[in-house]
């Protein structure tokens, strides 16, 4: 008899041991002879009449691989039918032990069971919803931003001002040392330029602009900027840099006026300038879509990781967390908390895989090509335009991610209509700088 043992069993995991009688491998290793006597051609023998003696020693390696998959592949679906599994993915098989005159065929499976999940939770989940108006005070300032991207510069002998272009050459140092990347020449910035990016980033740039305005080409200024103390670089952690700021250049913009020939270097063939705003609040519509999707998304994870707890399977987790080492190996160096920070998003994404399988029965998931198709028409531009390449390389594979997508998409609206949703008023720029 063939023995099968539970070594070990939670509500997360099941990893059974299967040990096959030799009775039982031979039984299904001679078939797997049999089945290829019956079809095999080889020289000097008719089909159907080479003996089992020249098969075996032909194809006995294939047939023992044959014969070793079917058995794993059978007594795995047979724990799953007696145990009545719910899985999160396939089962995974180790090896142990190959058939041998000492030996009988043995191996472990590992089952990643898919806990319950109460949806009755999502009724806690408290989401606020950015509602967004655009104006024509939004648009000004788009406008007014695609004005300033095409401005002409021109060489000043003026002081800097607020929004000139100035080019430097700039050193820091730390404690009078030098450190990693602490020099750059010909260093170009827009003095007072809204900057996006993380906060050291962000105040590093208002203290080049406050210690340049008002400077002229040649003038050298010092710049001191204390790093914060969670920097993930450690050498800069914590540090206050002091740099050399030498000024090269100085240029002053000039905005090209709204007209013809300005809307025609976008891509816009009219003089009407109704027209291009109307064409300027499409593209920003287009954008503000992408954002808020991005932005669902974000609320809604972090809402359902808070809201749902349950045991996870370790194999799982600790699967993620060796791919997210892999992928962020170069930062190891520079973030001695990396490890913990690693296993935290590991186990989210577990979490979140787990909870979105169990709300995709809840919405529809047979989505058709057309549908597919049509969902990649309603996109941006931009993002018709990367469908549209990528379908063309790779039509199935391209459609199957977008189906998915399309799923994702309504999980996320199912949960906000199912939670304690609320929309709060937001301008155009809070939501695309936020």
């Amino acid at each position: 008899m063939s023995q099968i043992k539970t070594i070990h069993e939670s509500s997360a995991e099941l990893k059974i041991s299967v040990e096959i009688e030799s009775s039982e491998y031979e039984k299904k290793f001679n078939d797997e002879l049999m089945k290829l006597a019956k079809t095999v051609k080889l020289d000097g023998f008719r089909q159907g009449k080479v003996p089992v003696t020249v098969i075996r020693q032909k194809y006995e390696g294939q047939c023992h691989q044959k014969t070793i998959s079917y058995l794993i592949d059978t007594y795995t679906q047979k724990i799953i039918n007696e145990k009545k599994l719910d899985l999160v993915d396939t089962p995974s098989a180790k090896l142990l032990d190959t058939p041998s005159k000492n030996k009988n065929l043995s191996f472990d499976i590992n089952f990643n069971i898919m806990p319950s999940i109460d949806l009755k939770l999502l009724k806690t989940c408290k989401l606020e919803i950015p509602d967004v108006e655009i104006n024509d005070n939004d648009i000004d300032k788009v406008i007014n931003n695609i004005r300033k991207q095409n401005a002409t510069w021109n060489d000043s002998d003026n002081p800097a001002a607020d929004g000139d272009k100035v080019v430097v050459d700039y050193e820091g140092k730390i404690d009078g040392k030098a450190f990693t990347n602490n020099k750059q020449d010909d260093f170009t910035f827009i003095i007072n330029d809204t900057i996006k990016g993380d906060p050291a980033t962000v105040a590093l740039f208002k203290e080049f602009s406050s210690k340049c305005l008002n400077t002229k080409v040649h003038d050298v200024v010092e710049v001191r900027n204390q790093m914060p103390a969670d920097f993930t670089d450690k050498e800069l952690a914590g540090k206050m840099v002091i740099y050399t700021v030498k000024i090269k250049k100085i240029l002053t913009g000039q905005l090209p006026d709204l007209n013809k020939d300005f809307y025609e270097t976008l891509g816009i063939s009219t003089d009407d300038e109704k027209i291009f705003r109307d064409s300027v609040k499409t593209h920003m519509n287009f954008e503000l879509s992408d954002k808020l999707v991005s932005k669902k998304y974000g609320l809604v994870n972090e809402s359902l990781v808070n809201v749902f707890d349950f045991p996870l399977s370790e194999n799982l987790v600790s699967k993620h967390q060796k791919e997210l080492e892999e992928q962020y190996k170069s930062l190891k160096q520079s973030d001695e908390n990396l490890d913990d920070k690693i296993k935290d998003i590991a186990i989210k994404r577990v979490k979140l895989n787990m909870i979105y399988m169990c709300l995709a029965k809840e919405v529809k998931t047979n989505i058709t090509d057309q549908e597919a198709i049509g969902f990649c028409n309603e996109q941006s531009p931009a993002f018709r335009q990367f469908y549209s390449d990528k379908i063309k390389k790779d039509k199935a594979s391209t459609l199957l991610d977008v189906k998915n997508k399309i799923v994702e998409n309504s999980i996320v609206e199912y949960v906000i209509q199912n939670s304690k949703s609320n929309k709060i008023q937001m301008s155009f720029s809070e939501v695309m700088d936020g």
